[in-house]
């Protein structure tokens, strides 16, 4: 089979590689074609070479390609390489040993074409996008707090023979793929991954820039944010996602699976908690711009989404020690006192995470769906100065903050304190 000759598939050559290089359809299967990222609700602006394909009976895959580009970049910038698609099958296939249920099954690897096929998820919406929309999913932080809690832990040396541990951080050290956030995260856009400056756009909102260029003229705010890029890039605790957000969770009422793992490494065990709290924070703050629908409405989601969050880390918290109890290693497992500093570092931790991402996506000017949307542009705007201000608190307060209850009790203060500003100030 000529499969050396598909290093650069399109929506057309998909059909003809999966005909001559796979024998997932009958040869002469009609196949239809749906390249992932032709409709606004695919994604958040960031999708890339994946399609789906299904033939007349109703079989169905996903197709993703690596290649040395990313379509939201020009060619040649960043530091993609197309390695990551063997790494990221790889990761999918150890976390879903792990927790099976959450995670798409590989089917097959392709390294010569940089290619891998797995299982269609397309019966599941995205899930920041439903939020966006108010819809609810009860079920979703105890799934995702199991989700992160098991893969933190089953990946970790507490669990792990150490020699296995340290050849997994072999494996996974990801090096090109994580300067990405390690650069975006915690460095101001003078040192960007794509050497962009927003400042040289002329159609970027020039208060919104003001708003992104504030907190980095304090000295004191750029060492704390080098102090958890220190830990970011250092603490090789557990395989973690490295890009965990609304837009890479995939649900419906009765399940949910996590995709795109593409920037996975062996990282610190609050990193991916950290991330998603700064996307699901967004829908919080989204909600009190919703001015189409009712006031109660609004007022509730904005409850359900706080409730999220605590659910989350209570989840967390409740599986992650479960685990410990049953399967840690005998050094660790009657170390009650040991865990639970772990569980306390590990919140204090997300809690900077969760300023880092919102600083650099808001204050990065990157695309933002649950904003973008906002359409009169004074409460867009509105609502980047509010997450703004809860993320430089939580970058510069995290180790004032104990728990959950604690963090869930800060946003609510710094955003009441917030509106009563603005109510004076109109």
């Amino acid at each position: 089979m000529g499969c050396k000759n598909f290093k650069d598939i399109n929506k057309e050559t998909v059909k003809d590689y999966l005909k001559e290089c796979t024998d997932y359809f009958a040869p002469d299967a009609r196949l239809s074609v749906y390249e992932i990222g032709e409709s606004e609700e695919d994604g958040d602006g960031f999708i890339n070479f994946l399609y789906r394909v299904w033939d007349e009976n109703g079989k169905s895959v996903i197709v993703k390609q690596a290649k040395t580009y990313y379509k939201a970049f020009e060619e040649g910038v960043g530091p993609f390489v197309q390695d990551r698609n063997a790494l990221e099958a790889d990761v999918m296939r150890i976390k879903g040993a792990i927790t099976p249920e959450y995670i798409p099954k590989v089917y097959q690897v392709d390294l010569d074409n940089h290619i891998y096929l797995c299982e269609d998820c397309s019966d599941l919406k995205i899930l920041r996008f439903e939020l966006m929309k108010g819809k609810k999913f009860p079920e979703f932080p105890k799934k995702i707090g199991e989700f992160i809690a098991k893969s933190n832990f089953y990946t970790s040396e507490y669990y792990l023979d150490a020699t296995v541990y340290k050849e997994l951080q072999a494996k996974f050290l990801n090096p090109s793929m994580r300067l990405v956030f390690e650069i975006g995260l915690f460095l101001k856009d003078e040192h960007a991954i794509d050497d962009h400056d927003p400042h040289d756009d002329p159609n970027a909102d020039p208060e919104r820039l003001a708003m992104g260029d504030a907190p980095w003229k304090s000295t004191a705010f750029r060492t704390e944010m080098l102090k958890l890029r220190d830990i970011h890039m250092k603490h090789c605790e557990c395989l973690v996602h490295g890009d965990l957000h609304t837009s890479n969770i995939m649900i419906n009422d009765k399940k949910m699976k996590i995709i795109d793992q593409e920037y996975a490494f062996m990282g610190a065990s609050s990193s991916d908690t950290g991330y998603l709290m700064g996307s699901v924070l967004y829908e919080y703050i989204r909600w009190f711009y919703m001015d189409d629908y009712p006031e109660d409405f609004c007022k509730d989601f904005r409850e359900t989404i706080l409730g999220y969050m605590r659910d989350i880390i209570h989840t967390y918290n409740a599986v992650y020690t479960e685990c410990w109890k049953k399967d840690a290693k005998v050094t660790y497992r009657d170390f009650d006192d040991f865990r639970e500093s772990i569980l306390k570092n590990f919140i204090q931790e997300v809690c900077g995470f969760t300023g880092c991402q919102i600083t650099s996506r808001v204050g990065g000017l990157v695309p933002l769906p649950d904003f973008d949307t906002i359409e009169d542009r004074d409460k867009r705007n509105e609502a980047c100065r509010l997450s703004l201000t809860i993320a430089n608190y939580l970058i510069m307060h995290r180790m004032e903050i104990g728990s959950i209850d604690d963090m869930v009790d800060t946003i609510v203060r710094i955003t009441e304190n917030f509106f009563k500003l603005i109510k004076i100030i109109n």
